[in-house]
């Protein structure tokens, strides 16, 4: 069995299947989640391979966000635990905790050997696969890139937009996905409070309500029942983060990164704050997955922003596997 990055960042593995790139060499064409780097040229796999698969949420987001896009001839959407055949050898996506949709994929030939590629990955809720050959991200695939644990980060969230709402409303900045996880988080933790969307942001959460996420009631920023809430300045408003730096806001600001390891939350500036929630897996996550998967051979995806050299270098020190970055 083989597997190989690309160094147009195409996970390819076993004879037929390349993952989150365009391959014009492999026939089938694998989404493990609606980010951008893990779409890359899917319009070409669209056109030119036989099958593209990915889970039902993921093709639903990847509707609302990607609207040129001819999702109904190739895609064939797949349940986790779903295998497919593909002639001598099987596909199986597997959930993976990250945003919705995500998914890990296992290749097995007929003589069972496996191969399994993460995708992007948060434990503990990622079920850890056996595998011969482990692909895997290595977005904080750094030593001292480690955080405390997520139920944490999240508690301490809560309690932050407890105590800002008492200064005004609140503005929440973050990445498809990691917004819908916070109103769900907001939900469960019994806020009331009315939440106002950005139509980017709006979009995304629709679908992830369909897909079963508890978000409760999301006005559309602009309509008119949302310019009567902001009237009375007690409402929480999400926003995509790629807009942080240009949007004038009244109230305080709260930028969800896991790109913050100085503390769970960090004061920029009076009202504005970052919060240390990641949707990935951090260095001892990361190395946790190898150790349990016991694979013969770690690949570290060395195309997507992250450490895959130190990774690969860290999880051979440490474990005494194989490792290489690729490409």
């Amino acid at each position: 069995m083989s597997a190989k990055i690309g160094i147009n960042g195409a996970i390819k593995i076993g004879k037929y299947f390349a993952c989150d790139a365009h391959d014009p060499a492999s026939e089938v064409r694998v989404v493990t989640h609606a980010h951008f780097d893990h779409i890359i040229n899917l319009n070409s796999s669209l056109k030119e391979s036989k099958r593209v698969v990915m889970t039902e949420a993921t093709r639903d987001l990847l509707q609302v966000i990607k609207r040129k896009l001819n999702l109904k001839s190739k895609v064939l959407p797949a349940r986790y635990g779903e295998t497919l055949k593909w002639k001598d050898q099987k596909l199986t996506l597997h959930y993976a905790d990250h945003i919705i949709g995500a998914a890990q994929v296992l290749v097995e030939d007929e003589k069972g050997n496996r191969i399994v590629y993460t995708g992007d990955f948060r434990l503990p809720k990622t079920p850890i696969l056996d595998a011969d050959i482990l692909i895997m991200e290595a977005t904080y695939g750094k030593p001292d890139l480690k955080r405390p644990p997520t139920d944490v980060i999240r508690e301490a969230l809560v309690k932050l937009v407890k105590k800002s709402l008492a200064m005004g409303p609140v503005h929440i900045f973050g990445f498809h996905g990691k917004a819908q996880e916070v109103m769900e988080l907001l939900r469960n933790s019994g806020f009331t409070q009315p939440f106002i969307a950005t139509s980017k942001v709006y979009i995304v959460t629709e679908v992830c309500r369909k897909h079963g996420m508890r978000v409760g009631e999301v006005l559309l920023k602009g309509t008119m029942e949302a310019e009567e809430v902001m009237k009375s300045g007690e409402y929480i408003m999400f926003h995509h983060a790629s807009t942080l730096r240009t949007v004038k806001i009244n109230g305080v600001k709260i930028h969800l990164t896991g790109w913050e390891f100085r503390k769970i939350i960090w004061k920029v500036a009076n009202k504005h704050y970052r919060v240390a929630l990641s949707d990935h897996a951090d260095f001892t996550q990361l190395i946790l997955y190898a150790a349990t998967s016991k694979p013969k051979l770690v690949i570290t995806d060395n195309y997507r922003v992250g450490y895959a050299a130190i990774l690969a270098k860290e999880i051979e020190r440490r474990l005494g596997i194989k490792a290489i970055p690729m490409p």
